[in-house]
């Protein structure tokens, strides 16, 4: 395949996830948007579907099966893998960036939890120091693990790079969360002007991306952790279930507006699996492509990394507020609650119970999308490998 209809594909895949949930709007609507369809930040949510045990139950179902394959792999077939222990690295001290990173993540935490009112121009722009400030102290804890080793420390590059990748990466979130009906709003977002708002949610999102990178490398520097999946069963899906896959998906972007509650959950899943099908079809290694070598560790870990750090964030969140009366009491114009249909029930601080699944895809798909970012731009991304998604090995 020429290397210009790999580029064209790959555009259309962007595409598709752009243009089909609109494209299917606009003909729910006969062309003609409702006035606040678009509005954003988008304070206060339509109306969802009540709660469903069914579906619950369902998605609980499918949520308990994902963490026996995490936690007990040799259910699914993994078999252990006895792989002898990485040198341990000189002892290394903490690098500058780490203690820049602490100090930023927590005066800023500090500001948020503790409920103040000043000063303004930081609890309007948490989100950069919250997410910056937490990538590099990752950073820093992942170079004293591996002596000397990180993303900053080898490939600044990519760190810089990631950032401008993150924020298209999760705009496209934001804009088919109108699709959905809002599945969470920003109900304090009225706290700052409008174009404020969305200047404040593009340079903040910058941050989201290096920390699925983050975590990765610092999970990935744990033997156990990274042996733990390396033998699993081998899975190639023949071409026609790839297309089969796309084309349902595909599908279901275009009619997510006309039914979305019944299709909330593919907002989640959606763009990760139109770009990685595609990148299969053009031949662009993505964290999918060691699992037909029975290799699930890059594909797991990376799931595994916003599970953990979703977790973070909404706790973050959370404790920048309070309820009072049964009213959100805040000074911070990003918190965030959720509508969301059929299975919100048990909140784990905003969040229903269930809805930290959605997290698993998130991570893999900031991957996928810093991989196609980088492949299109031509960007020499020295964390992306032909083995996986592992920056440091040799």
């Amino acid at each position: 395949m020429k290397e210009l209809t790999r580029i064209c594909y790959l555009l259309a895949a962007f595409a598709a996830i752009a243009f089909l949930p609109y494209i299917g709007a606009w003909i729910r609507f006969d062309g003609v948007f409702p006035n606040d369809y678009f509005n954003f930040p988008t304070l206060v949510a339509p109306e969802k579907a009540p709660f469903n045990p069914l579906i619950f139950g369902m998605v609980a179902v499918f949520v308990a099966a994902v963490a026996v394959l995490y936690i007990f792999p040799q259910v699914f077939g993994f078999k252990k893998t006895v792989v002898a222990r990485r040198i341990v690295p000189l002892k290394t001290r903490l690098p500058v960036w780490f203690w820049v990173g602490l100090a930023a993540w927590g005066a800023t935490l500090f500001v948020l939890w503790g409920k103040f009112s000043e000063p303004k121009w930081l609890i309007n722009w948490a989100d950069l120091p919250l997410f910056w400030g937490f990538a590099l102290m990752l950073d820093g804890w992942v170079y004293v693990r591996t002596g000397g080793r990180s993303i900053i420390a080898t490939a600044p590059r990519d760190m810089i790079g990631m950032g401008i990748a993150s924020i298209f990466g999760w705009m496209i979130f934001e804009w088919l969360n109108f699709f959905v009906n809002d599945n969470w709003v920003y109900s304090k977002g009225n706290l700052i002007p409008d174009d404020e708002f969305v200047v404040y949610a593009f340079l903040g999102s910058s941050g989201l991306m290096p920390l699925t990178f983050q975590w990765y490398s610092l999970l990935h520097s744990f033997d156990n952790l990274r042996n733990r999946y390396t033998s699993g069963p081998r899975i190639s899906l023949p071409h026609w279930t790839s297309i089969t896959i796309l084309a349902a998906v595909c599908i279901g972007l275009f009619f997510i507006s006309e039914f979305p509650n019944a299709l909330f959950g593919v907002l989640w899943v959606a763009p990760m699996l139109v770009l990685a099908v595609t990148m299969r079809l053009i031949g662009i290694r993505t964290p999918f492509t060691l699992v037909k070598e029975g290799n699930w560790t890059p594909l797991l870990l990376l799931g595994l990394t916003y599970l953990i750090q979703g977790f973070l964030l909404e706790g973050q969140n959370f404790f920048s507020g309070y309820y009072e009366n049964g009213q959100l009491v805040t000074h911070n114009p990003g918190y965030w609650q959720y509508s969301i249909p059929y299975v919100d029930k048990f909140h784990i601080f905003e969040m229903p119970a269930l809805g930290f699944a959605g997290y698993i895809p998130f991570g893999v798909y900031f991957a996928i999308g810093w991989i196609a970012f980088a492949w299109l731009l031509d960007i020499p991304a020295r964390f992306i490998e032909e083995e996986g998604v592992d920056p440091f090995k040799k």
